[in-house]
């Protein structure tokens, strides 16, 4: 599905470029709509990453993940395409339970280049060396990574030994406590 999604995104960055890209430097990012985009690839991507997520709300949340889990789940994503250089200032995702990204092609990521950062928000546990401070994930196609929306997170600039872009899929998950009328 990596080669199907990866053709799609190239094709979409090329029409989309109205897409806010807050944070960003020298990446494109599409509008968020992706993952309600009609194409295969697209529904086995947004089926695999909502079993992780329901996967990760059950471990995390023991005998209270029944109630949550009952809501439906909202979800959004968008692709970002990082040239050469381009990377992603540190952020959060506000509105949001989970968040994270699926990897569709990393470029030849090399080094700790174009590696996503997850930074400990805990001054008090860095300081006592409970947390390193910084986790770093190293990009490969079709690794899926999945956080909680409030850790901060960065990506650090790419270097590309193919020339090729380091192609993700984005995404935020939350549940929709709204009731139906």
């Amino acid at each position: 599905m990596n080669a199907q999604l990866h053709d799609l995104i190239l094709k979409a960055e090329a029409r989309d470029e109205g897409a806010f890209n807050f944070g960003m430097i020298g990446a494109q990012k599409s509008s968020i709509d992706l993952l309600r985009w009609e194409h295969p690839a697209v529904h086995w991507l947004r089926s695999r990453l909502l079993s992780a997520v329901r996967d990760l709300s059950h471990d995390t949340l023991g005998g209270q993940a029944e109630t949550a889990t009952s809501y439906p789940i909202q979800a959004e994503g968008w692709a970002v395409v990082y040239h050469e250089g381009a990377s992603h200032k540190q952020h959060t995702h506000h509105d949001s339970v989970w968040s994270g990204t699926y990897y569709v092609a990393t470029g030849g990521v090399d080094a700790g280049a174009g590696h996503l950062q997850l930074l400990d928000p805990r001054p008090g546990a860095i300081a006592r060396s409970a947390s390193p401070g910084v986790g770093y994930v190293r990009p490969f196609p079709g690794l899926l990574v999945v956080f909680p929306s409030w850790l901060p997170h960065s990506v650090k600039a790419t270097l590309s030994a193919t020339g090729e872009p380091r192609i993700g899929v984005a995404f935020n998950v939350t549940y929709d406590l709204e009731p139906t009328a």
